[in-house]
């Protein structure tokens, strides 16, 4: 075992409580965005695993622990806008209170439902061991740093996203909030796993936020898209690159951890034989469609491979010096690793 093994499982026996509240503070590759020099405007999108049978049922204190954890890495990285994904009410509500509510640095809320029940948010109901149905809505959450009305509630929005082949409802979140004095469009997604959803799911937001975009408006635009950088899905949000068959992208928008150059790669004619290699990006390149895996057997043995498939794009008129990193992950929070950005006003 390496001296590093053997420190991190020394951590692991003897500061167990401190390890739950680094989870979404230490960089998950070499590529460290430091939170004391990174651009000031600053981003979250996770992926909590609300109501999955492969995310643990927690007691009393272990949601207590859920939340302070959650808390606790918005806070190290003192973000402007957090989106959630896989939310079960009862979670949203445990932040909403508690952020709300404390001292200090307070954070506005807008909560949309993409299925009125899900059974495995049963674990995060006030009252789990009745036999009342409970509050068992599951959806997705936009926190925005500040106090009441930094989200313009009567903006918010949801769009029930195309469904061309039969699965769970998936939804896209939108709400003007106030970041830095500037107002800006905040959207959220899941996006089903399914092929044929997948591509139209994705199809649908690009449009949606685009047009915010074109419009004028600066857009963050978050979440889990089930699907890599370089695939033709993706072609409507990038505004650079080719994709793996060697199609331009068309869309508007940058993505927070596209200049990592440790992700700059070219298709392997072994693995990728169909890849064009015109996807590829060369390390004398300032973007790429790439980034650091948001999902791995790291964050869930579940996972049958690493791969980006959380995102943070931000509308590229407004928004400059972006910055991205996949941060490590402990099984007490999510079952994917948490993504962090940050950038500055173009202008």
């Amino acid at each position: 075992m390496s001296m590093r093994a053997i420190f991190r499982a020394l951590l692991a026996a003897v500061f167990s409580v401190g390890l739950l509240f680094t989870a979404g503070t230490a960089p998950a590759t070499a590529d460290i965005v430091d939170r004391d020099t990174a651009p000031s405007l600053r981003f979250i999108s996770y992926n909590v695993c609300g109501a999955s049978s492969t995310c643990r049922t927690r007691d009393d204190a272990g949601k207590v622990e859920w939340r302070d954890a959650v808390v606790h890495t918005i806070d190290h990285w003192d973000a402007d806008l957090v989106m959630l994904q896989e939310v079960c009410h009862g979670q949203w509500l445990m932040l909403r209170e508690h952020l709300a509510s404390r001292s200090g640095v307070k954070y506005d809320t807008a909560w949309g439902a993409a299925l009125p029940s899900a059974s495995g948010c049963k674990r995060w109901d006030p009252t789990p061991k009745t036999d009342e149905p409970g509050e068992l809505r599951f959806g997705l959450a936009i926190f925005a740093k500040g106090g009441p009305g930094t989200i313009d509630l009567n903006s918010r929005r949801v769009t029930l996203l195309p469904e061309p082949t039969q699965a769970e409802n998936r939804i896209l979140l939108c709400a003007k909030a106030t970041v830095d004095a500037r107002t800006v469009r905040a959207c959220n997604t899941h996006i089903d796993f399914n092929a044929p959803n997948t591509t139209a799911q994705t199809a649908e937001v690009a449009t949606i936020a685009g047009d915010f975009a074109n419009a004028g408006e600066p857009v963050v635009l978050a979440g889990d898209f089930n699907q890599q950088p370089k695939h033709p899905d993706m072609n409507p949000l990038y505004r650079h690159g080719k994709d793996t068959e060697g199609n331009l992208a068309t869309g508007v928008f940058q993505e927070v951890d596209e200049n990592d150059k440790s992700q700059f790669t070219k298709p392997d004619p072994v693995l990728e034989p169909d890849a064009d290699p015109a996807s590829g990006c060369e390390q004398s390149w300032d973007l790429c469609r790439s980034g650091e895996p948001t999902a791995s057997k790291e964050c869930s043995e579940h996972t049958t491979s690493k791969a980006k498939i959380d995102y943070i794009f931000l509308s590229h008129s407004w928004f400059t010096t972006v910055r991205g990193d996949s941060m490590e992950c402990t099984d007490k929070v999510a079952d994917h690793h948490l993504l962090r950005g940050a950038a500055a006003w173009e202008n």
